[in-house]
C-alpha cells in the first residue's frame, strides 16, 4: 500500500498534498483471464496553484508498479481501466 501511495502521489500536481481513501487491494482478472494484483481507491490533493483537486479514483497495478489517476475524461485509459478493474 505504501508503494502505491508514493507512485500515485507522483502523478499529482502537489505530491505532498495527496490524501487517500477507500484503498482496497484485490486480485482481478484482466481481459485475457490472467490474474492482476491491483489496488483501487480515491485520492485528493492540491493543484500547483494551491486549490483542491477534489477526489479522483485511482488504480495501481502492483506487479507493474504503474498508477492511473482518473482525471475526469470519460474515454481516457485511466477511466476505462478503473471502470473495468475496480468496479
Amino acid at each position: 500500500m505504501d508503494k502505491a501511495k508514493v507512485t500515485i502521489a507522483t502523478k499529482m500536481e502537489d505530491p505532498g498534498s495527496a490524501e487517500f481513501t477507500d484503498m482496497k487491494r484485490t486480485m482481478r482478472k484482466n481481459t485475457l483471464g490472467r490474474p492482476v494484483d491491483t489496488i483501487c481507491g480515491r485520492v485528493k490533493g492540491r493543484s500547483a496553484s494551491g486549490g483542491e483537486t477534489g477526489e479522483r479514483p485511482f488504480l495501481y497495478l502492483v506487479k507493474e508498479d504503474e498508477a492511473y489517476v482518473v482525471d475526469g475524461k470519460a474515454g481516457s485509459a485511466a477511466s476505462t481501466a478503473y471502470r473495468n478493474i475496480c468496479n
